[in-house]
């Protein structure tokens, strides 16, 4: 490995007076350059080092040093060797090209932000090789000093984010875990002992108490199924994987557990409810429990009805649940599904209105409430028909 610069000297870009500099300094940043042609290399160095000295956030971007290689072998050495805060990664090198140069490096390390130089306007493969792990690409002959800099800002700033965003999923992972496992589990045998204690408890008050608890009970039951079901829609790793769906047949099972679940409510179907093909997965059981649900539970009557109806269209299938309730004012059919600024945290946003409104728009899909007659709010989701 060499560490020195194309004409021998020793590389650091910036102002060496900055040597003597007080030890809470800005850290210095390590960009790794592997680049084969001593003339491509000397102009990238002098195009960091000018715009570099210019930055008026030095903050952002402290103390450069550019270290180079010229060939993967070495590269990937000095990547296991040292700490790198960014690779810019040639791609024709005299030990390997194209792709296979890139898979190295990401073989190498996923935490490092890679930006490639290709010497091809090939957009597309920029694309892909963006998809696959790279940061950003240059274009050699498109390079000036203020492109470059601003691009390994930037891409270093994204894979900051990236580190952080991973982190946030795996604690969310860690979080689903205590809901299924361990509050679900307890909630669960909490229920079946006030179910126990409610066969041997005689009409009175105790038995009202002892109802109300067992029907908090199984709401929390409830919750955490919500709630597990949304942060397994969260955390996904890659977008979740659609295929056709049974939509009539899942509704209609919905519709058997709705009946079991709330004995005092009505539910009704308008006609017939159809088999019929949509893009969605298994999760859009989620979806119509929810929605059935909160047509019960937000309901101001003492025998709440719920009518379901299905119409199936060339391109769409609209599913309607439409309930007798207090309704939802115009101005609150957005905040409701917590869209907007706020997001979950708006007023008034339930967790599982929350869930649906996620799953249907990755299913391609939409939700919307409209009013119903003479009272009461209708619920259409509209799905992708194949």
């Amino acid at each position: 490995m060499s560490e020195q610069s194309p004409d021998g000297t020793a590389e650091t870009v910036g102002d060496h007076a900055d040597d003597e500099a007080s030890s809470d300094a800005p850290d210095e940043t390590t960009i790794l350059l592997v680049e084969d042609n001593d003339g491509d290399a000397r102009l990238i160095e002098e195009m960091i080092q000018m715009k570099s000295n210019m930055l008026d956030d030095s903050s952002s971007f402290p103390n450069v040093s550019l270290v180079r290689e010229d060939c993967l072998e070495d590269g990937l050495d000095r990547l296991a060797a040292e700490p790198i805060d960014i690779v810019l990664l040639d791609l024709m090198l005299p030990d390997s090209s194209g792709k296979g140069t890139l898979d190295a490096v990401l073989d190498q390390t996923r935490e490092v932000p890679i930006v490639l130089l290709t010497g091809l306007n090939d957009r597309e493969f920029g694309v892909e090789a963006v998809q696959r792990g790279a940061q950003d690409y240059l274009v050699k002959g498109e390079i000036d000093g203020e492109l470059l800099v601003r691009t390994m800002r930037y891409a270093m700033e994204r894979k900051k984010n990236e580190r952080e965003l991973a982190r946030r999923n795996e604690q969310l992972a860690i979080l689903n875990q205590i809901l299924e496992h361990d509050i679900r589990n307890d909630m669960n045998v909490v229920c079946g002992t006030a179910e126990l204690l409610r066969d041997r408890v005689e009409e009175g008050d105790h038995a009202t108490l002892l109802d109300r608890m067992l029907e908090n009970s199984e709401h929390v039951v409830e919750l955490t199924e919500t709630v597990s079901t949304l942060l397994e829609t969260i955390t996904g790793e890659q977008d979740p994987d659609l295929e056709p769906v049974d939509a009539g047949r899942m509704l209609e099972s919905e519709l058997r557990k709705a009946r079991t679940s709330h004995e005092g409510a009505t539910f009704a179907v308008d006609g017939e409810i159809p088999s019929v093909s949509v893009r969605a997965n298994n999760m859009l059981s989620s979806v119509f429990s929810n929605l059935l649900n909160n047509a019960v539970q937000h309901n101001d009557t003492d025998d709440p009805r719920v009518e379901v109806g299905v119409e199936v269209g060339d391109e769409r299938v609209e599913i309607r649940i439409a309930d007798d309730g207090p309704g939802i004012a115009p101005d609150r059919r957005d905040e409701i599904f917590g869209r907007g600024e706020q997001g979950i945290d708006s007023s008034g946003t339930g967790i599982g209105l929350y869930l649906v409104d996620t799953l249907v728009e990755q299913y391609g899909g939409s939700v919307r409430v409209e009013d119903n007659d003479p009272r009461g709010a209708v619920f259409v989701v509209e799905l992708v028909a194949l």
